[in-house]
């Protein structure tokens, strides 16, 4: 989980539909009416622009979506926990099938780390073997708040740690063959750009690796690339 690309501007379709799809969701809430939350039209409208946020990875654990992962639509605090906020724009984010399962309905009472509205890489240490814990550096309240967000979106899943050391290991090969950008070899400057490429899953694992082997500069410049978006 990293910091996700400033929010554009409510969709159109969003703006003028919002209080009657919230309506409609809250009538489906009470009984009087069937279906999903929310009608296909307002999936459609809201997917792009929330796909953009992240370069199309899903806003808890990175994994990239599309055809084989299909993109979802969540809900920061849950649509049945405040009806009122279902179509709210800021409360929407998107994520993969397993993150959305796994957080559901619960009511976390604002512990869930915030990708957009806060940066989540100091909560975070990456292991060796790709696994995720709490930074040993945070206060009391930040262990809680990363605790909570691994257990919801359940971060520590296999195969995310597996996806993860795979990235890291990449990382670690590229840093011994170049030492950095120092020698200038095409290989290792095109592989690079692959690495920091916005689309490149798991963000927090590359910049975590960059910043342990004593290379804090390019991690600053993979954050740069990304908020740009090229």
């Amino acid at each position: 989980m990293v910091r996700t690309r400033r929010r554009p501007r409510a969709p159109l379709q969003l703006v003028r539909k919002k209080a009657a799809w919230t309506e409609r969701w809250e009538q489906i809430l009470a009984g009087s009416s069937s279906g999903d939350w929310a009608p296909q039209s307002a999936k459609a409208a809201l997917r792009k622009p929330l796909l953009a946020l992240t370069h199309g990875k899903c806003a808890f654990c990175e994994t990239r979506l599309g055809k084989d992962v299909y993109p979802q639509i969540e809900h920061y605090v849950s649509r049945k926990v405040a009806p009122r906020r279902a179509f709210e724009w800021r409360n929407l984010l998107p994520v993969c099938q397993m993150c959305n399962v796994s957080k559901g309905h619960s009511d976390h009472a604002r512990d869930l780390l915030k990708p957009d509205d806060e940066d989540p890489e100091p909560y975070f240490r990456i292991g060796p073997e790709g696994e995720i814990t709490p930074h040993p550096r945070l206060d009391e309240s930040g262990k809680r708040r990363a605790d909570k967000t691994i257990r919801l979106c359940d971060l520590t899943r296999g195969g995310l740690q597996v996806s993860r050391s795979e990235v890291a290991q990449q990382v670690r090969w590229w840093l011994d063959r170049s030492a950095g950008l120092a020698n200038g070899l095409n290989q290792e400057i095109e592989e690079w750009k692959h690495l920091s490429d916005p689309r490149m899953e798991y963000k927090l694992v590359v910049r975590h690796v960059l910043t342990q082997n004593h290379h804090p500069e390019l991690a600053d410049l993979d954050r740069q690339r990304f908020q740009r978006g090229k």
